[in-house]
């Protein structure tokens, strides 16, 4: 499944992916589900948060992994306060006692164990947000990948500041276990545009890596609580509204190994995941529609 996921990020298809997005952009001009490039800005206004950002993680289960994750967090190099939050899911492989291991020498590290037994990714990343010590920016990072280097979260951090968006999203290389890029290799997104990318996320696949949010905007708008497909949800409702930013700079290691949730999946699982996505779709579209009605009659 890995390569097609990825077709429509590939350069090779770069025609036949433009092709497909004025098709796409002219059918939500008919049904009148398109949005003209017109966006809110986020105020910040410097009160109400003492940490700047928070990277967070959700985890269940991956002792071999989060040791390097923390790690490339608590690495990073900011002129802001920042945290890391890892909303620890119940794990039972030795993750927790790792995590507390790391904690125990690094305040800054905030070890979450949810009430609630039934969280998904989204639940778990609701659960940060919520948290009174997160940030007033919360950047992704999944359990068993790593930040590029240590400059990642001062890069997403300016991206905010300078854009005045509601989220930001960087671009990933794709590893094996020792770092080594295997194909498709650097997912840039580059097929996104400040005009039209928010009409075209209603047809690509995934919004890339690694996902920041506005913590405010966020915890208005909430994560839905299942373990896929979760971030893409967020980013349609975000962007509804409020502008994305990017950054073209591979700013985040993803992890390629026989563990990942979606390294390998067979075609009923991904039969089931596509469904959800075409759910996500036609609900988003539903809304948007209903936005412009309602934009049409203030007109």
């Amino acid at each position: 499944s890995g390569a097609k996921q990825f077709d429509y990020v590939n350069p090779k298809n770069r025609e036949v992916q433009i092709e497909m997005e004025q098709a796409c952009t002219e059918h939500l001009k008919k049904i009148d589900a398109y949005l003209t490039p017109s966006f809110k800005e986020i105020e910040i206004d410097g009160s109400g948060f003492e940490y700047e950002a928070s990277v967070v993680i959700p985890v269940k289960n991956r002792v071999s992994t989060i040791a390097d994750a923390i790690h490339s967090v608590l690495v990073q190099k900011t002129d802001f306060k920042f945290n890391l939050i890892v909303v620890d899911n119940y794990s039972d492989d030795g993750t927790s006692e790792k995590i507390r291991e790391i904690a125990q020498k690094d305040s800054r590290l905030i070890h979450v164990i949810p009430d609630r037994k039934d969280l998904g990714i989204g639940g778990c990343w609701n659960e940060a947000l919520q948290n009174k010590n997160c940030g007033r920016f919360a950047i992704q990072l999944d359990s068993d990948d790593i930040y590029a280097n240590e400059n990642t979260v001062q890069i997403v951090v300016d991206t905010f500041k300078k854009e005045k968006c509601a989220m930001v999203i960087g671009t990933y290389k794709m590893t094996n276990f020792k770092l080594e890029e295997i194909p498709p290799g650097i997912i840039d997104h580059k097929e996104w545009t400040p005009d039209n990318g928010r009409n075209n996320a209603l047809r690509i696949n995934g919004l890339g890596a690694p996902r920041a949010f506005y913590t405010p905007i966020l915890r208005e708008y909430k994560i839905p609580n299942v373990s896929y497909g979760e971030d893409y949800a967020v980013g349609l409702m975000i962007s509804r509204d409020y502008q994305i930013g990017r950054i073209y700079e591979p700013i985040y290691m993803c992890r390629r190994w026989e563990g990942n949730s979606d390294a390998a999946l067979d075609i009923d699982k991904q039969n089931i995941y596509n469904e959800y996505k075409d759910r996500i779709r036609t609900i988003e579209v539903l809304a948007r529609q209903r936005k412009n009605r309602n934009a049409n009659r203030i007109l």
